[in-house]
């Protein structure tokens, strides 16, 4: 023990013999190592008040970025569900020009059909007008046409027997096509009067009853009536024959393949369509004659003429 006393003995010069004095001084000394250890935990906790902010900055951007993830989540659903209503939309209005679609086409081959068979209609009703003219009906009121001495003026010579209806069908079709270039103006199904021809030949009024042979040329025709009766001869139907069943006239479908050739689909469209209400009695014939001119326009004056003329030998 007194080994380890005067170990810790310190000099005088360090520490004073008063028993005071190194009391004051040992309370100077655990001053200044309090004082040293609370200016250290102050520091600490300085540091630790800057981590703490530090911290609690890094939360708060933590938050807001948090924030600013639900407000796009939210934005993202909101958007999701407009695409999905506009997707809805979408399918239902193609499902609906779908079906317009598919109506349209039905209504279309129902057009399509209407128009082949109206097309056909007036093109055989044409036919049936053309066919059914016979010069025969209008002999009683030309036969003051020709004078008595016509009846000797003309002379033919036809090929095969006279008392046969094939050959005087024959030899009329065949007199015809080699002399006659008719053009028929607005027949009748049974003409009441005499239709207007104009002719540049004269046919026979009757035929010998006897058997003929050889062939039937232009040049053994003798003409010499005056120009008074060859005009009077020229105008006058012929006796005992039937004219041809085809005319060189614009017939029903004739019209219709210039019209559709002519016309644009819209206005041909119109056209039909005036023709359908003209069927329907929903409206006149002046009426569709007045739509029809409109539609056609000056540019296809002709058709509009040639319209009138087969629409007026319909109504006949």
């Amino acid at each position: 023990m007194g080994d380890e006393q005067l170990d810790f003995e310190l000099p005088e010069e360090i520490l004073s013999m008063d028993p005071f004095e190194q009391l004051d001084l040992a309370r100077k000394i655990t001053s200044m190592a309090i004082a040293s250890r609370v200016s250290n935990l102050d520091s600490e906790v300085v540091e630790l008040r800057q981590k703490l902010s530090d911290k609690d900055s890094v939360v708060r951007e933590l938050e807001e970025k948090a924030s600013r993830l639900e407000r796009d989540c939210h934005e993202a659903d909101s958007r999701l569900k407009i695409v999905l209503e506009d997707n809805m939309n979408l399918t239902k209005e193609k499902d609906s020009l779908a079906t317009s679609v598919t109506k349209l086409t039905r209504d279309l081959a129902k057009l399509e059909t209407f128009k082949r068979h109206l097309i056909k209609s007036l093109s055989d009703e044409s036919a049936q007008q053309t066919e059914s003219v016979d010069i025969k009906t209008c002999d009683h009121s030309a036969s003051g046409s020709y004078p008595p001495k016509d009846a000797h003026s003309v002379n033919h010579s036809y090929s095969g027997s006279v008392d046969s209806n094939n050959s005087t069908v024959q030899a009329s079709k065949y007199t015809a096509n080699k002399f006659s270039m008719t053009t028929y103006i607005s027949p009748r199904r049974t003409p009441t009067a005499t239709p207007k021809i104009i002719s540049t030949t004269v046919s026979p009024r009757a035929y010998s009853p006897k058997r003929t042979s050889g062939a039937l040329s232009p040049t053994n025709t003798t003409l010499w009536y005056p120009s008074s009766q060859q005009s009077s001869a020229a105008n006058s139907p012929p006796r005992n024959r039937t004219l041809p069943a085809r005319t060189p006239r614009m017939d029903g479908k004739e019209f219709f393949r210039q019209a559709r050739s002519r016309l644009s689909y819209e206005q041909f469209s119109a056209f039909l369509a005036n023709i359908k209400e003209l069927n329907a009695r929903k409206q006149t014939q002046e009426e569709t004659l007045r739509k029809a001119d409109d539609i056609f326009g000056e540019d296809n004056k002709d058709l509009y003429i040639s319209f009138q003329g087969l629409l007026n030998r319909n109504m006949r």
